[in-house]
């Protein structure tokens, strides 16, 4: 009978270290992937850092003004260009034109 009981206690000391050995090389390998996954965070983290930095210089007002009178050709609106519209009735059907229809100048 002891005999059996030592032969059992080996066996589970052997089939718990094997478990052990296989939990020890699978928390590696997520540990290794976290690593992984961790540089890739500060990596995009960076990129979104170098982002904001150009967007805030290439949408600055100043030189968004020196980009629209280089490129585009407006001109000041003149007082003639303005005009009131016709008092129309208030509700969704004064927005909408019928099929076909044309708009009144």
């Amino acid at each position: 009978m002891m005999r059996h009981l030592v032969l059992i206690s080996i066996a589970a000391f052997v089939v718990a270290m094997l478990g052990l050995f296989l939990v020890k090389h699978e928390v590696r390998g997520l540990e290794r992937e976290l690593a992984g996954l961790e540089l890739d965070r500060k990596r995009h983290v960076e990129a979104i850092r170098v982002l904001r930095s150009e967007w805030s210089y290439l949408t600055r007002p100043s030189r968004l003004a020196a980009l629209a009178e280089r490129h585009l050709p407006l001109e000041q609106v003149q007082a003639s260009q303005v005009r009131w519209l016709p008092e129309r009735p208030a509700g969704p059907s004064a927005l909408v034109l019928p099929i076909g229809g044309e708009l009144e100048r």
